[in-house]
């Protein structure tokens, strides 16, 4: 068990879809399992069911005619971490989770849970940062986190968003989230024992959790950085081109992946010329890059 002195009950919420909620849940959710305490993942999204797709054990909440109550909640989660996964404009569409989630903060808070609301905002969407803050603003009691996902890599948000309820999600690769998305896999399981031919992509996910578990807000909440992200070699070396898709991420493939790109990076130090490319030639031939 982590140095955690109280369970948390983490509502992950925006008012758009793409935003990054569910790998922002994922990434929560394993930083807790490496810590080796218990989390169960709760769907929310009355559509397409993302956390439930993500992670095979999530439970869905149902809304309408066959909603549970706040405290048959609390009592199938008793003792255990509780991440609430919400679909898109989940405040805006249904009337019944409007009503459940100041039910369920008091529920859980009652039980001596802390209780935090993420919200995710991604790159280059058009007032996405002002209509997070509308949002923030309709969720009471709960702390409040805003989360700068950077989704693209381009870290164009469109709007400020700083200040000390702000934290950052860094640019994870499409091939390195298949990695941690295979049939039957978890990001904790994809970090703590990568499957053959996996290593490397393993600490690339490892170093990324880090990154954002190191930030004070997450630290608050999570007691330390799981030591299960520091034992791979760093620093990790970052590879310069693509990695689009799983075949990517395999240990041939980013092996071949970083010797390119410190060949293009010699060369940039020694230079686009013949003198230049012959230097970086002739370090490649003595093994030397």
């Amino acid at each position: 068990m982590s140095n955690l002195i109280r369970l948390l009950f983490i509502v992950i919420i925006s008012n758009a879809g793409g935003e990054g909620k569910t790998l922002l849940a994922q990434l929560i959710q394993a930083l807790l399992q490496l810590a080796g305490d218990p989390v169960i993942m709760l769907d929310g999204d009355p559509g397409n069911q993302a956390a439930k797709v993500a992670d095979d054990n999530a439970k869905v909440v149902g809304w309408g005619v066959d909603a549970i109550k706040a405290p048959d909640i609390l009592a199938a989660t008793n003792h255990a971490h509780v991440i609430l996964d919400l679909g898109a404009n989940s405040l805006a569409s249904a009337r019944e989770i409007v009503e459940l989630l100041p039910a369920l903060r008091t529920t859980f808070a009652e039980a001596s849970y802390r209780t935090v609301a993420f919200m995710p905002v991604s790159t280059n969407k058009i007032g996405a940062v002002e209509a997070i803050k509308t949002l923030a603003s309709k969720i009471e009691g709960f702390e409040r986190l805003f989360v700068k996902v950077n989704r693209d890599n381009s870290r164009a948000f469109g709007g400020t968003l700083e200040g000390d309820d702000v934290i950052d999600v860094g640019h994870l690769r499409p091939g390195f989230q298949a990695y941690i998305r295979q049939p039957g896999q978890t990001m904790a399981n994809a970090v703590a024992h990568p499957p053959k031919g996996f290593g490397l992509a393993a600490a690339q996910v490892a170093e990324w959790m880090r990154d954002f578990a190191a930030q004070p807000p997450v630290l608050d909440l999570i007691g330390s950085i799981p030591k299960t992200l520091g034992q791979h070699d760093r620093p990790v070396a970052v590879p310069g081109f693509p990695v689009n898709v799983i075949e990517h991420a395999t240990d041939a493939a980013l092996t071949e992946n970083i010797r390119r790109t410190r060949v293009t990076q010699a060369i940039a130090r020694a230079g686009f010329t013949p003198e230049g490319l012959r230097k970086v030639a002739a370090l490649i031939e003595s093994g030397n890059l």
